[in-house]
């Protein structure tokens, strides 16, 4: 086969979409030695993010800006077919809602992550949005196959664009073998130094954008001080995103400059310390496609407090505590909880453990690989093992 894959976001973005389109195509590749891959991005690869190296693989760069090509593309569907870039090609896997011009018999695979634009856009980017609402809708009726990244989100495409059940496929998203608790004291204390934490603390990642509900941690982890075994810091790992001022604005507003920390980006060694680090793992995010914090967490040992919305539920099992992210006092609640109840603590971190080892990226990469197997051979209906969330499928 011949596969070519849009790799823009695994060379254009850090976390998020960028970190599941490089884990998943670095865990494909590692599996698949026979099949041709081209893989094609808008820009030059950059010093951090490149072109993954195999035999099999060759990457070309679009000489045109990706907001230039997306216009060309997306906006005015100019017949600059993206077969010109990647040559001959059985499959096309657009990594990123989108599917653009393609010209003959080309089967055509198109990743949608959420659709929060359209279910929560005033957590989004206007413009973003806007994109969004054009481009999905048109790549999820032209796609041969549709991957989503939950059931969570598989349920909402049939829900919003009538997308028939049986052209959708569920590839979660894997933790990665190095999120492993760290027990080095030296490196556990220099981190702990490092970043100025006092224990206990509660950890939280993602960008600081209003779709992550870090107003509403910092407004649970105001109430939760009035605990008698309140936690000391909350620590926010993430980029400045859409709306971040607000975050620091309420920091001050109640007066807890010397109690919550924003980390910033940091390195994935560091991350894995921190997880290993807290006390307390939140993730009240409003909605997610998928979530892939709260499952590293549980791998590194943190017990986890998530959301009961979106695809959290499906994600975290019953390894985590599940609240409703709009209800400050039930998040605060949670965090006194657990915070008091040095049994349940331990009783999340076994089942963390457990739990985190069913989302592996080489189990995703092999059912992908599957769906290009199957699409080459003319299969034009798919299914899942099991159509419910994953963690019923043991019950």
């Amino acid at each position: 086969m011949r596969i070519a894959l849009d790799y823009t976001a695994g060379i254009r973005q850090g976390a998020g979409i960028g970190q599941y389109v490089r884990c998943l195509v670095d865990a494909m590749l590692a599996q698949d030695i026979s099949n041709q891959y081209t893989l094609i991005t808008s820009g030059r690869p950059t010093q951090e993010h490149s072109f993954p190296v195999a035999n099999n693989v060759q990457g070309r760069s679009v000489g045109i800006p990706d907001r230039y090509l997306n216009i060309l593309w997306y906006r005015w569907r100019v017949p600059l077919y993206a077969n010109y870039f990647t040559g001959p090609t059985d499959i096309y896997h657009g990594l990123d809602f989108g599917l653009p011009p393609l010209k003959g018999k080309v089967r055509k695979v198109v990743t949608v992550y959420d659709l929060a634009f359209l279910e929560h856009p005033e957590t989004a980017v206007p413009s973003l949005t806007a994109y969004l609402n054009k481009v999905v809708p048109e790549a999820v009726a032209a796609a041969d196959v549709v991957a989503a990244i939950s059931y969570a989100t598989k349920e909402a495409l049939i829900t919003h664009y009538k997308a028939p059940p049986e052209k959708i496929i569920v590839i979660p998203c894997g933790v990665g073998p190095q999120f492993q608790r760290i027990t080095d004291q030296v490196l556990l204390e220099n981190t702990r130094r490092k970043f100025e934490l006092q224990h206990p603390f509660i950890f939280s990642v993602g960008t600081l954008e209003p779709r992550k509900n870090h107003l509403g941690l910092i407004r649970a982890f105001y109430e939760a001080q009035k605990s008698n075994k309140s936690p000391a810091m909350l620590a926010i790992a993430g980029g400045k995103g859409w709306m971040y001022e607000e975050t620091q604005h309420l920091v001050a507003e109640l007066k807890l400059g010397n109690k919550v920390r924003f980390l910033g980006r940091v390195s994935e060694r560091e991350l894995i310390t921190l997880y290993s680090l807290a006390d307390i793992f939140a993730f009240p995010s409003f909605f997610e496609g998928f979530g892939i914090p709260p499952l590293e967490a549980m791998a590194c040992g943190a017990p986890v407090i998530t959301s009961n919305t979106s695809s959290l539920p499906e994600v975290a099992g019953d390894a985590a505590l599940l609240v409703d992210p709009h209800d400050i006092h039930a998040i605060a609640q949670a965090i006194t909880e657990v915070m008091e109840n040095e049994a349940l603590r331990e009783d999340l971190r076994q089942k963390g453990y457990a739990w985190a080892q069913r989302y592996t990226w080489s189990q995703a990469a092999s059912k992908m690989l599957s769906v290009y197997q199957q699409l080459y051979q003319g299969v034009a209906t798919f299914s899942d093992d099991v159509e419910t969330p994953v963690y019923v499928k043991d019950k």
